[in-house]
């Protein structure tokens, strides 16, 4: 390649996202950063009156000064409060606050999307995006069913002839089905173990009860199309290490959290207190780190079990909770959607989960038995075969295969999860994780025969201690790569058709890469 082009390939790499990034939503990085008066309103509204110090944040959030903190972060992307229906003088001063923030923080390098609540005027908010001149707009609130607003604020969009764009936060259900925004943005949950008085909550099988975004986000994987998935939730509890756990989560599985400040650490970090400002550098340190392994998030699930969804069906929130209680119970597995079930997305599975298949086509269900015959295992309802009469479901063989019929259409997604652990062995599940009630695994190759990256997330406030790891797959080497410090060489042990690593301590995340 001649030097010129080399030179001119660099400076579009270095180019700010101004300039370049405000193009690329796929290379946005995004923070939630409130202020003005309209902040102070929505949490007036809402009944979580912040404390002095923190409306002094808020209120003064927009200065200049604040600039400075992104200066050398991984965040190029700021989510401004713009409209909520608010009385008109603090929405005219609101929208005065973001047009003057956002022109400086462009010419720092960062997109800027302005946040819409439901009760304000469409037009309005779409003449003041246009004004301010932002890269796109975030609709907050919107029920599921009220597609109205967001309607006219696109169609308002268009007729000024601004280059925003609107999207919305939306549940997974919805997010499914949303084929027009550049990218998606999906309500989640606070990560963490979940805890009743001092006490961790425990499920059925006795391990710890973890809610995580893991499984949703890896959910989006076969229909996202390359588009960014943004994960929102509440920023988390006074726990720091809550901020790194939230990034880890969202990341692992390909997506990115909406970093959030609580108030605590948004007025820490406006008066430049040093453990807030330790805290900011540490969630930039791990955003830093996911963005530098940006080719993971198109690497494909690794795992031995297949979960058919159908975004499009009557079922979709129950079919969801399969996902969810599935990976709770440490077993991997891909999503398939219903529309892109064929032959090739069976290949190399040793179980299918086909209960949002109600009923299947003749083409769903002669593909799915071939599978069975040919070796595999297929779990489905009452029309997939004779349905017991009195436990949850019966084994029929098929050819060479099984086929567990359940007596319910959509049996209970705890019971089915905990069924897989029964009907199939240790080594057919391909990936186990052992001593680590606290620690979700997310592995993900990027083809047969390449690496696998098999993602460790750990829920709880303490490290996690010798964290055991079976694979179904002979490795050569093992490396722990990790955001607070320097890649590890693990030491692998292989069996005949396995290879067994140790991970010494888990504080928050890591990576093990293995080839």
């Amino acid at each position: 390649m001649p030097a010129r082009i080399w030179i001119l390939a660099a400076l579009l790499v270095c180019l700010p996202p101004d300039s370049l990034c405000a193009q690329q939503p796929e290379r946005w990085v995004p923070a939630l950063w409130e202020g003005g008066p309209l902040a102070l309103h929505l949490r007036e509204k809402s009944g979580a009156a912040p404390a002095e110090s923190e409306k002094a944040a808020l209120a003064g959030w927009y200065r200049p000064e604040t600039l400075e903190l992104l200066e050398g972060a991984a965040i190029n992307c700021l989510l401004m409060p713009l409209s909520a229906g608010a009385p008109p003088e603090v929405e005219k001063a609101q929208h005065k606050l973001v047009r003057d923030y956002a022109r400086l923080a462009r010419g720092k390098g960062q997109a800027v999307l302005g946040l819409v609540y439901p009760g304000g005027d469409p037009e309005t908010a779409a003449s003041a995006a246009v004004e301010a001149q932002l890269d796109g707009l975030v609709v907050v609130g919107l029920a599921p069913e009220e597609n109205q607003f967001l309607k006219q604020l696109r169609e308002a969009l268009r007729r000024l002839g601004g280059k925003p764009f609107a999207v919305r936060v939306a549940p997974a259900a919805s997010a499914r089905l949303d084929k027009e925004s550049p990218f998606l943005v999906v309500e989640g949950t606070a990560p963490r173990v979940v805890q009743i008085g001092d006490t961790a909550e425990a499920t059925p099988t006795a391990g710890l009860w973890i809610d995580s975004n893991l499984w949703l986000v890896r959910s989006f994987h076969a229909m996202r199309a390359g588009r960014p998935l943004w994960v929102w939730h509440e920023p988390p509890g006074e726990d720091s290490a809550a901020y790194l756990r939230s990034v880890a989560d969202a990341a692992a599985a390909g997506g990115r959290w909406i970093v959030s400040l609580n108030g605590s650490l948004q007025s820490g970090l406006y008066r430049k207190e040093p453990q807030a400002s330790a805290l900011w550098k540490q969630v930039n340190g791990f955003l830093r780190f996911f963005e530098t392994h940006a080719a993971w998030r198109e690497f494909s699930p690794y795992g031995n079990v297949g979960i058919v969804l159908d975004s499009a069906g009557p079922n979709v929130a129950h079919s969801e909770e399969y996902l969810n209680l599935v990976a709770r119970r440490q077993i991997p597995y891909r999503v398939i959607e219903r529309s892109l079930l064929n032959a090739r997305s069976l290949e190399g599975l040793r179980a299918v989960l086909a209960f949002d298949l109600t009923p299947p086509t003749e083409a769903e269900r002669s593909l799915l038995v071939e599978f069975a015959r040919k070796g595999g295992l297929l779990l489905g309802g009452p029309s997939w075969g004779k349905p017991p009469a009195s436990q949850s479901y019966q084994v029929a063989a098929a050819g060479e295969g099984e086929i567990a019929v359940y007596k319910d259409d959509a049996p209970d997604p705890q019971g089915v999860a905990r069924d897989l652990n029964d009907l199939l062995t240790t080594p057919e599940l391909g990936l186990s994780v052992f001593d680590a009630p606290s620690v979700l695994a997310y592995a993900a190759a990027a083809g047969a025969g390449k690496p696998v990256v098999i993602h460790l997330v750990n829920y709880a406030s303490r490290p996690a201690d010798k964290v055991t790891l079976w694979i179904s797959q002979r490795f050569g080497s093992a490396r722990l790569l990790r955001p607070e410090g320097p890649s590890l060489e693990l030491p692998i042990k292989l069996g005949a058709d396995r290879t067994e690593v140790v991970i010494p301590n888990l504080a928050v995340y890591g990576a093990l890469w293995l080839e």
